[in-house]
């Protein structure tokens, strides 16, 4: 992620070199004028584009390890190192032109540096103040009709004069119902949201959909960036819904599982001369390849190690280490998720539980556990999300169980 990017195994970790083949496209995400953040566009980014150069980052050494480029530690896992690395030119010039600093801050966090780029706050859109609805008048008040006077014995009294009809209240006028703002020739299609990851499975197909809303009905067309050789993506108007729909289809093979595919989704509008208009915000997800009949809880963890099993007479403590290799294509959360439950340490002989741990999200862990001298195993067991492992204990009493 710094400037100092290793060779790789084709020559330099360049932006044509691993980016082609496993990054997403950062170029269209620089023609859309967007960018995308957060903790799972951090994993997958530095899992797909730095950790061949700079290797897997190592929470107990505070460094990245394992690649064919040099470590990052320190500073140089900072936000702010990868922007001047950008600002420098060169392959990270190219690579992240287009990257926020919102998107530096969660790649940082991720291999442990500090996010210590400011973003901006946007500022929010005005209240429309809505038009009060006229008041009906009121209806007129009848006049009631006059007392007949009284007349005297034997002159016969008049006829009483008949009241005046009541004068009718005029209808009230109706409010006008409220224009719904026009789209203008400037407005932009829109994706709808994407749900990431996709997992799928070696030999069984992945088919899922992606729509789009122009509002002033132009003519859309979805376009991807990153999908899987052999992947196929048809679209179609659908008049129900005023939304252009494009289904994405996938058998992945063999050589596709642990792999992870970032893929760009943007909507472009033509005008009635076909001349294009505007560019959607992207819309981003990922494809995981698992392997066949299984699940992603299922190939989460791979292997769990006891590396240390010893006795100590001294202390009276059992000693053991050890480390869970996770599956490469799992994000920083969802390890954490895992590591919430406890690594079960057993007596491998007579089964019986004597301790638990919790691992880091790394994978490393480590325990002491007191014991009676006479009740020391011979041997130590450890399971962990239905893996199991097992290791001789070191300096064990003659008498161990």
């Amino acid at each position: 992620m710094t400037k100092e990017l290793g060779n790789s195994r084709s020559g330099k970790c360049t932006a044509g070199g691993m980016l082609a083949k496993r990054a997403l496209s950062l170029a269209v995400v620089v023609a859309a004028t967007g960018s995308v953040s957060g903790e799972a566009f951090a994993a997958l980014t530095y899992a797909g584009n730095c950790q061949m150069c700079h290797g897997a980052y190592d929470g107990a050494s505070g460094s990245t390890a394992g690649g064919i480029g040099p470590a990052l530690s320190g500073a140089k896992k900072n936000a702010s190192a990868t922007k001047a690395a950008v600002r420098a030119g060169g392959t990270m010039g190219s690579m992240g032109a287009a990257w926020s600093d919102a998107d530096l801050n969660a790649v940082a966090l991720e291999i442990g540096g500090a996010a210590d780029l400011g973003t901006a706050t946007p500022t929010p859109a005005p209240t429309a103040t809505p038009t009060p609805a006229p008041t009906a008048t009121p209806a007129p008040t009848s006049t009631p009709a006059p007392t007949a006077t009284p007349h005297p014995s034997p002159t016969p009294s008049p006829t009483g004069t008949p009241g005046p009809s009541p004068t009718p209240s005029p209808t009230a006028t109706p409010s006008p119902s409220p224009t719904p703002e026009p789209c203008t020739d400037e407005a932009r299609p829109e994706i709808d949201t994407i749900p990431s990851p996709w997992d799928a499975n070696e030999g069984k197909e992945l088919l899922f959909s992606v729509s789009a809303l122009d509002c002033d009905d132009d003519t859309l067309t979805i376009k991807a960036k990153g999908l899987p050789s052999g992947a196929t993506m048809t679209q179609e108007f659908d008049p129900d819904v005023r939304k252009q729909v494009a289904t994405v289809r996938w058998t992945p093979g063999p050589e596709a599982v642990g792999r992870v595919h970032p893929v760009v989704f943007v909507a472009v509008d033509k005008d009635s001369n076909g001349q294009r208009k505007e560019v959607s915000i992207p819309r981003w997800t990922a494809i995981r390849v698992w392997p066949a009949n299984t699940t992603p809880e299922a190939a989460a963890v791979e292997v769990v190690a006891i590396q240390r099993a010893q006795w100590s007479a001294v202390q009276n403590q059992l000693v053991l280490a050890g480390r869970i290799k996770f599956s490469r294509i799992l994000t920083k959360s969802e390890r954490q998720a895992l590591v919430a439950d406890p690594i079960a340490i057993r007596d491998a002989t007579s089964h019986e539980v004597i301790g638990r741990v919790n691992a880091s999200a790394s994978g490393k862990w480590s325990t002491r556990i007191p014991l009676e001298s006479g009740k020391v195993p011979c041997s130590v067991e450890v399971d962990f999300h239905g893996e199991m492992g097992s290791r001789p204990v070191k300096r064990a009493p003659s008498q161990c169980n």
